[in-house]
């Protein structure tokens, strides 16, 4: 199906992103120490590698099986761009964060973002198995 293509594309992209994170993260803790492992930023940056990985994933998920669950075409739509959403709010929020404290409040955006497309994953997936 057309509609997961998207999810997988961007799924990739972003563990891409997220894995070049994870070395800035690498490189830096090598040259900073401890004084960086300590820092505002290090834990904020750490939780939006982890996020972005996770996130990626499930959209790849999200898009190989979109086409096999018992959603119309609208709902289907609806929950693929609500987790592209998420995929990329909420770990925008937290690696923004340290800079932008007041960014924090759109984290929680991502994450309900999140919780909705999968769940709509989820009615679908038992609506197909019945």
């Amino acid at each position: 199906m057309e509609l997961g293509k998207k999810n997988i594309k961007f799924g990739f992209l972003w563990i891409t992103l997220a894995t070049f994170l994870g070395f800035i993260l690498a490189m830096k803790s090598q040259t900073g120490g401890e004084e960086w492992k300590k820092s505002m930023i290090h834990g904020p940056w750490k939780a939006a590698h982890v996020h972005a990985n996770t996130l990626a994933i499930l959209n790849i998920l999200y898009g190989l099986f979109i086409g096999r669950v018992g959603l119309g075409d609208s709902a289907k739509k609806i929950g693929s761009n609500l987790a592209l959403a998420g995929m990329i709010i909420m770990p925008l929020g937290l690696f923004l964060f340290p800079l932008m404290q007041p960014i924090g409040y759109i984290i929680p955006v991502g994450e309900w973002c999140i919780i909705i497309s999968m769940g709509m994953m989820a009615v679908g997936a038992f609506k197909s198995i019945t």
